[in-house]
């Protein structure tokens, strides 16, 4: 087959998992001998080759965040196609974000599909979740669209033009996603929190996981530091780090070696290295800017714990499978794709969502877990990956989605 996938982002430019999760899928649809290109937004047009993919840049302006996103859209689809010369000869046209969902929708073609990597269909924030922390309800009406975290998070100034953007552009997300015949999700959870306010039932749906890069599973595990404790991700409330640091209070006196590092960029990481000193966990916790994903692997190898925290209904959690793979003990809150992903004592630790007690709790348990516990569940979790996870299994069920698109 012919495919072309597009994304807003791509490696090594990369907001977060998703990309990364792209890129993996068109090497091994390329390892299967198809023929894999890809398009993503820049500043000038361009052709590079991306670990042995193909990609196109094209000034699409996918990365904005416009008022009137139809007109944003539009204006995106022509120049696309304008530089697409080649547009009909592909078999399979996939975008892989909900920008280039938005774009493509209007191509109005059978052989369109679309993975949902977020909620950003039922929701005018992709993340779909209140200030204090509660999940959405689909954002319905003005008075949840006003609990909105990113409503709450903007200036006086602005709020009324934010609230303002996700009501008008609502109808329209919903309609170009509702537009696919075809929809891939990244985990159970997602796929059933959106359906519970956009109708899926005439699509012809799968959920197909995230895979793991090859070099998380060829080298081996590296024991790390005893009682070094890592969380990679988005700075942010909705990611739950704020409970993790109020829960790393009680950990901190119970456990003196243990030390905390935060990895990532994000809304409150200010916010929250000021808490950090407050609360007298400055020597214990070690904030580091976004980590690119090639030095990524060495600092989970130097830890014992990989934790999860998320108040979301996290779609996947590609960090809980890398801890995995690379036989850390991850604990994980008890809501979204990443529930999917571990089996409670077994290949991980849950614990429950936004309770600050349960977590320290959780990982006071895996700091004091015995030698042979925490290496069996270590190992347990790597076989899991290996079995589920890999970038052959995700090409496979991509490759089987397609043919049925495609009858």
């Amino acid at each position: 087959m012919k495919i072309l996938f597009i994304s807003a982002q791509y490696p090594p430019e990369a907001k977060g998992g998703g990309e990364l999760s792209t890129h993996l899928i068109a090497q091994g649809l390329i390892d299967l001998g198809h023929d894999v290109g890809v398009v993503t937004d820049g500043e000038r047009k361009e052709q590079k080759v991306v670990d042995g993919v193909p990609v196109r840049i094209i000034p699409m302006f996918l990365r904005q965040k416009p008022l009137f996103e139809r007109a944003h859209s539009i204006a995106s689809y022509r120049t696309f196609k304008r530089s697409m010369k080649d547009l009909r000869s592909f078999d399979i046209i996939h975008a892989h974000d909900f920008r280039s969902a938005l774009m493509i929708s209007h191509l109005e073609s059978s052989r369109a599909i679309v993975t949902a990597r977020d909620y950003a269909q039922i929701c005018g924030c992709t993340n779909n979740i209140q200030y204090n922390g509660n999940i959405e309800q689909g954002c319905h009406g003005l008075h949840e669209l006003w609990q909105c975290h990113r409503v709450h998070e903007a200036s006086i100034a602005r709020k009324p033009f934010r609230i303002w953007q996700y009501m008008y552009n609502k109808a329209y997300r919903k309609k170009s996603f509702a537009s696919f015949r075809h929809q891939i999700f990244i985990s159970y959870a997602q796929r059933d929190l959106i359906a519970r306010y956009q109708d899926i039932s005439k699509q012809h749906t799968a959920v197909i996981y995230n895979p793991i890069g090859k070099e998380y599973l060829s080298n081996p595990i590296e024991q790390g530091h005893a009682g070094n404790i890592l969380y990679t991700g988005r700075v942010e409330m909705y990611k739950g780090v704020r409970v993790l640091l109020e829960a790393w209070k009680g950990v901190a006196k119970e456990y003196p070696r243990a030390h905390l590092t935060i990895a990532g960029n994000g809304a409150q990481k200010e916010e929250y290295e000021k808490l950090a000193s407050v609360w007298g966990l400055r020597y214990r916790t070690t904030f580091v800017s976004h980590i690119p994903y090639h030095r990524l692997r060495p600092l989970i190898d130097a830890s014992s714990i990989v934790v999860a925290p998320h108040l979301w209904v996290e779609p996947f959690g590609r960090t809980v499978l890398e801890g995995m793979s690379r036989g850390k003990i991850v604990v994980v809150s008890s809501v979204g794709g990443p529930t999917e992903l571990i089996e409670n004592n077994a290949t991980g630790l849950l614990f429950e969502r936004g309770s600050v007690q349960d977590l320290e709790d959780t990982l006071l348990r895996a700091l004091t877990m015995g030698h042979y516990e925490a290496k069996q569940i270590g190992i347990a979790a790597r076989n899991v990956v290996r079995e589920k996870f890999t970038q052959e299994i995700a090409a496979r069920q991509h490759e089987d989605f397609y043919q049925q698109a495609l009858k």
